[in-house]
């Protein structure tokens, strides 16, 4: 995979939406206190596919030999969406490499609505709740086109991932499970659920954010992204 780092400090692997890396201002913060991996799953933003790579829990998989090879130890985890979907997967399979695990609108537990997946423009109207807010650069319509048909490659068409959800009680790692209040692509009770089959994780729900928190809400989503990663489960006390 080709894989970015930006920063320096403690590692932290962000594994990306179906859109492609964005490097919002949520990761630039980050990166001032860590040092960001930023992987592109292989058929995304103009790489090529692997031929034998064809599913979310086998991108976790080249995921984990990465870290295993160029980390060498355990890492914070953040996947957002689609990257979720791989985030759970990793560490569900390999524990040992994920220390605190960050779920943003995480993908796989549900099927999306077929009305907005029929429609693009709908969906990318779906992710924004304030889509002035967006300051990265945006992708050829070649390269978006292409990110939506991966997809398919990785059997994410319709967003569930049948294997996932009935394994989820085996996730030992702390976690913090971000949703918007406006998100109309992730079900609130979708997150419910995922929160209560996770022994050890956090819900918090970021006011006036749709389903890109990083792009509605960036401050609110860094100061409580950095609280979990530096504090864990302290995270939710308020400092003196």
């Amino acid at each position: 995979m080709r894989v970015e780092k930006r920063g320096s400090g403690r590692p932290l692997v962000y594994l990306h939406p179906a859109g492609g890396v964005r490097w919002t201002a949520v990761l630039e913060r980050l990166a001032r206190t860590r040092t960001l991996h930023v992987p592109t799953f292989p058929g995304f933003d103009g790489t090529e596919t692997e031929e034998k790579v064809t599913s979310r829990q086998g991108l976790a998989q080249r995921v984990g030999d990465y870290i295993e090879k160029n980390i060498g130890t355990a890492c914070d985890v953040m996947g957002c969406s689609f990257g979720g979907a791989v985030a759970l997967w990793l560490a569900l399979e390999r524990p040992r490499l994920v220390d605190h695990l960050v779920l943003e609108c995480p993908g796989g537990l549900q099927t999306i609505d077929p009305a907005l997946r029929r429609n693009p423009h709908a969906f990318y109207k779906a992710l924004f709740a304030h889509p002035e807010k967006i300051a990265y650069e945006k992708k050829p319509e070649d390269i978006e086109a292409r990110n939506r048909a991966m997809l398919a490659h990785y059997g994410a068409e319709d967003g569930m991932d049948s294997k996932l959800p009935q394994s989820l009680d085996r996730i030992r790692a702390i976690t913090l499970v971000l949703h918007g209040t406006e998100d109309r692509i992730i079900q609130a009770e979708t997150m419910r659920l995922l929160k209560s089959r996770l022994p050890r994780a956090f819900l918090v729900y970021v006011w006036d954010a749709a389903h890109s928190i990083e792009v509605d809400q960036p401050e609110r989503m860094s100061a409580v992204v950095e609280s979990f990663l530096e504090r864990s489960e302290a995270f939710v006390v308020p400092y003196a």
